[in-house]
Order: structure tokens, then C-alpha cells, then sequence
């Protein structure tokens, strides 16, 4: 009987302390460089957003934030990565709208889920698509491209990166909210979408905001319309909403760990990364790209990317966007 009593002692003490050295290890957190996966390769813009956040909350954690590009596949390559990786907060992955919303709106059997398998730890910032036409082309804003569409059904192209990409979903939100009827053009990125529109090849088009910035300001093309709200880099131009389409989406970064991670980590990185982002000289790069931070915590965060799947996979059977 002694030796039970020792026994169930001993499998007790064992018990209460194994949550007690768990919040030890996080105390300690972090004690080794930690990984930052990018879904994109380097040089582009989801890279250097990475990267200057890499510095900064490197410089605030004490450790090496190291940048890990993992290119292919709409990014999938990266998210599976990260899903797969322990749930120890060093690994991170910086989700755009592509990986996060766009891919489980129109990917049927993608491979992770970004609510259940992942911890949304903040929103690094949001940016806009817009829609840009050939400067000769005789329209000024959506309510013109609307009109012109209704009157020539079918007739009006307009080009984006790819079957399923963010501006082809941006054109199939209008067509919701309007019932125009555009022809889609795929292209292989922005940038020939943005030299075809110059060129005239092609008089409409989507394009990210910051690779649309120096076309606009050298005249080769001309904003009609923000997607879906108002741009920093062209706050003259209307969002979708003031020009007659009834729709309110935010395309941003979400910086995420693992599913798991532990919470006291969860809310130190989010703690600060809210500083980060307060930051004089981030909130001036981020305009350099377009974007505005958000103060949003994990859980709102986490609830709005359910949501706004849920919403453009609504758009996405309806158009029935196939990648």
C-alpha cells in the first residue's frame, strides 16, 4: 500500500509539473534562430515585406529571423512546409491573400487549411488590386467600364495574371454585383498584363498595386478602379463600393505558425509585431508598397480569413473558376 501511495505521489508530482516546465520552455522562448518561410521567390513584393519584417523582429526577439523562399506550386509548397513544421514558434510563414483566401476559395483539394492547421498571429498589412486601362481608352472609372460592358456583352477583354489569381477574382466580383459579361485573358504575371494594357495590346487589366505605381505615374496606363477599397498610392481613385458594386475585401498579409503553437508565444509575437508596425520607418516602407497595418488579434483575425474564404468561394463556384 506504501509503495501505491509512492507510486501515485510520483505520477501526480510528474503530472503538475509537465505543464509548469512547458511554460518554462516558453519563458525561455526563443533560444535559437527562427525560420520565415516566403510562398514566393526572392525579389518580389511578399519577399521584401519579409524580409524588412524579418529584421525588425529579429531585433526585438533577440534572435536571427531567417527568410526561407520556397517558390512553386501558388505557393502551396511553402504552406504545406509550414503546416508540416513543429509547433515550437520557430517556424513562421508570411500567407498572402493568394495562399490564405484566394487558393481554399478555388483549389478543391488543397492540401492544408489555413484556419485549422494554422495560428494567425497578425496582420502584417493590406494593399489593393486595381484595374488599369490603356490611357487612350474611353473610360474614366468602373461605372464607364459597367456601361461599356453592358453595351458590348462579351466584347470587353480584360487581363490578369492567371485563372484564379486575386484581379481575375476582383473582375469576377464586379460581374456578381453588375451581371456584365467580360472575357478573361490569363497572362504568366503582372507585368505583362501591365505592358499589354501600355501597348494597347489589351485595354483593360488587374494588376497589384505596386507594380501598377510606376506605370501610372509614367502615363503608360491609368487607374479606373481600387479593388476593393481605396488605395494609398492613388487616394483620388475610388474602391468598389462608391462606384456601384456592393463589396468590401481586404487583400493582406497574414504572418502564421503552426496550429498549436504554444499561446504564451503566440501573444508575445503578436505583441510584437504590433510594435513593429507602429513603426515611423515600416509604416513608411509599407506605403512605399501600398499597404496599411492592422491591429486585429489572432482570433478576429483568424474569424475574418473563414469568413472572407467563405465568401470568394461563393464568387469562385459561381463563376466556376477552375485553376
Amino acid at each position: 500500500m506504501r509503495l501505491l501511495r509512492r507510486a501515485f505521489a510520483l505520477t501526480l508530482a510528474l503530472g503538475l509539473a509537465t505543464p509548469a516546465l512547458a511554460q518554462t520552455a516558453d519563458a525561455k522562448w526563443p533560444t535559437k534562430p527562427i525560420r520565415l518561410i516566403v510562398p514566393f521567390a526572392a525579389g518580389g513584393g511578399t519577399d521584401l515585406v519579409a524580409r524588412a519584417l524579418a529584421e525588425k523582429l529579429g531585433t526585438a526577439l533577440g534572435q536571427t529571423v531567417v527568410v526561407d523562399n520556397k517558390p512553386g506550386a501558388s505557393g502551396i509548397i511553402a504552406m504545406e512546409a509550414a503546416q508540416k513544421a513543429p509547433a515550437d514558434g520557430y517556424t513562421l510563414v508570411l500567407g498572402s491573400a493568394s495562399t490564405v483566401v484566394v487558393n481554399p476559395a478555388v483549389l478543391p483539394d488543397l492540401p492544408y487549411d489555413p484556419i485549422k492547421d494554422f495560428e494567425h498571429l497578425a496582420d502584417i498589412g493590406s494593399a489593393t488590386v486595381v484595374m488599369v486601362a490603356s490611357p487612350d481608352y474611353p473610360v474614366k472609372d468602373l461605372r464607364d467600364v459597367i456601361a461599356l460592358a453592358k453595351a458590348k456583352p462579351g466584347e470587353v477583354n480584360y487581363g490578369t495574371w492567371g485563372n484564379g489569381s486575386t484581379g481575375h477574382l476582383c473582375a469576377e466580383i464586379i460581374r456578381a454585383g453588375t451581371g456584365i459579361n467580360m472575357t478573361h485573358v490569363p497572362y504568366k504575371g503582372a507585368a505583362p498584363v501591365l505592358n499589354d494594357v501600355a501597348a494597347g495590346h489589351i485595354k483593360l487589366g488587374f494588376s497589384d498595386v505596386q507594380s501598377a505605381v510606376p506605370m501610372v505615374k509614367s502615363g503608360k496606363v491609368k487607374v479606373v478602379v481600387s479593388c476593393t477599397r481605396r488605395s494609398i498610392n492613388f487616394p483620388d481613385v475610388p474602391g468598389f463600393v462608391e462606384q456601384g458594386v456592393d463589396f468590401d475585401f481586404v487583400w493582406r498579409y497574414d504572418l502564421m505558425a503552426p496550429i498549436n503553437t504554444p499561446k504564451p508565444i503566440v501573444q508575445r509575437l503578436h505583441a510584437e509585431l504590433m510594435k513593429i508596425l507602429a513603426m515611423p520607418d515600416i509604416k513608411a516602407r509599407w506605403a512605399e508598397f501600398g499597404m496599411t497595418a492592422s491591429t486585429i488579434s489572432p482570433d478576429d483575425l483568424k474569424a475574418q480569413t473563414a469568413k472572407d474564404i467563405a465568401t470568394l468561394r461563393k464568387i469562385a463556384q459561381q463563376a466556376n473558376i477552375k485553376p
